[in-house]
């Protein structure tokens, strides 16, 4: 399965790597909580027109792969199960975050 667009390894991560997300969602079996929470943003923020909608989700996406890339960085190397772990708890961070009633802040890493 390719997780990235680059390189024959797919959990390559190197800075000018653009990571496949959708892949990485669907091979941690994160994808449809993925979904979830992006659903659950766009609820608590309220009505949205289509292109701030996406904006938001696509802005979450960017988040999760930053966060991804970091994690991958301090490690030096991930495998599926890392980004598994490291996938979950950022969902679940920002669904807590989400259920105190304040919105999730970026992750740049």
């Amino acid at each position: 399965m390719k997780l990235c667009s680059a390189y024959i390894n797919p959990l390559s991560m190197g800075p000018t790597v653009r990571l496949n997300l959708t892949k990485i969602l669907e091979a941690t079996g994160e994808l449809q909580n993925f979904l979830d929470l992006g659903n659950a943003r766009l609820k608590a923020e309220g009505a949205l027109s289509q292109e701030s909608s996406e904006a938001l989700i696509f802005g979450m996406a960017d988040e999760l792969e930053d966060h991804l890339r970091a994690m991958r960085d301090r490690q030096g190397s991930a495998s599926i199960k890392d980004l598994r772990i490291w996938t979950r708890a950022w969902i679940d961070e920002r669904r807590e975050m989400l259920s105190k009633g304040s919105p999730p802040q970026e992750d740049r890493g």
